[in-house]
């Protein structure tokens, strides 16, 4: 079994350095302010790290959920559309979830 597949079995979310939790139980604008930071992470990252691929692949998956793609703030659901962004820029050509099943 591949290591990114054991991590996202797991389900354990691991945000960046000084990211808390990103859920329902913060308000809008906590959420907008932890996702400007989730965004910047995912804009710095290489192609060619591996580690950091596998670190933050359930934090991808986590915000590829319908809570966030189908967030009432359009605020959310653009930098949420930034992080998916970048998460295929990093995983490419590669889709992320081909990962999953390798």
């Amino acid at each position: 079994m591949a290591l990114s597949k054991s991590r996202a079995a797991d389900g354990k979310i691991t945000y960046p350095p000084g990211v808390k939790e990103i859920s329902s139980n913060i308000s809008k604008e906590e959420m907008v302010r932890r996702l400007k930071m989730v965004v910047k992470t995912f804009m710095d990252m290489d192609q060619d790290s591996e580690e950091e691929k596998e670190l933050y692949l359930n934090l991808a998956l986590h915000l590829a959920s319908d809570f966030f793609l189908k967030h009432p703030d359009k605020d959310v659901r653009l930098l949420v559309a930034c992080c998916l962004a970048d998460i295929f820029r990093i995983y490419a050509p590669e889709a992320p979830t081909h990962h999953l099943i390798n």
